[in-house]
């Protein structure tokens, strides 16, 4: 059985760590939420500055590299794409997991901008120090934050507007992992 990593990636606020965590149950794969590793490079360097950078992505890259490794049949990290992240990122990725014979899914996330501003205010977004405001959501999106780095075209892109998160994960366990 060949591995998967799945990348479930879209804005903030999106729904991401929500849907992998009803993407794991039905999957028995094990999730590692973005926050863990933001957090951990953050509690040593500034958001953003070059050391957090390059930490972030190292920890991204040997989470890839340790659970692959480990031969767990699959794991999903959530991602947003988003300026501090390099171009060099994804690529070195799906280069970690090329190298261990394994798959990187990439599922895309989105929604419409007013169930985006509604889902920015969720109280349970404050546990993680979650973009909570949808006015600074919104400067960030028009001075460009999240248009890098360049995605490659997803496996499966899905509007989760209406879903729940449970159809959500049904229906990328089911067309993208057959399950």
């Amino acid at each position: 059985m060949t591995q998967d990593l799945v990348l479930l990636y879209g804005r903030p606020g999106v729904g991401k760590f929500t849907i992998g965590r009803a993407l794991a149950e039905r999957t028995g794969y094990r999730l590692v939420h973005n926050h863990a590793v933001v957090d951990l490079a953050s509690a040593l360097f500034p958001f953003g500055s070059a050391p957090f950078v390059a930490l972030r992505e190292q920890l991204w890259l040997e989470v890839a590299a340790a659970g692959l490794g480990a031969g767990l049949p699959g794991f999903i990290l959530t991602f947003v794409p988003e300026r501090t992240v390099t171009e060099d990122f994804l690529p070195a990725l799906q280069a970690r997991v090329a190298q261990h014979g394994a798959r990187l899914r990439s599922i895309e996330l989105r929604c419409a901008p007013d169930t985006l501003a509604t889902r920015l205010t969720a109280p349970d977004r404050a546990a993680f120090g979650k973009i909570r405001d949808p006015a600074f959501y919104r400067e960030l999106e028009d001075a460009g934050a999240f248009d890098r780095p360049r995605m490659p075209p997803p496996d499966l892109s899905l509007a989760v507007d209406e879903l729940s998160p449970d159809d959500a994960a049904r229906c990328i366990a089911g067309e993208l992992l057959g399950r």
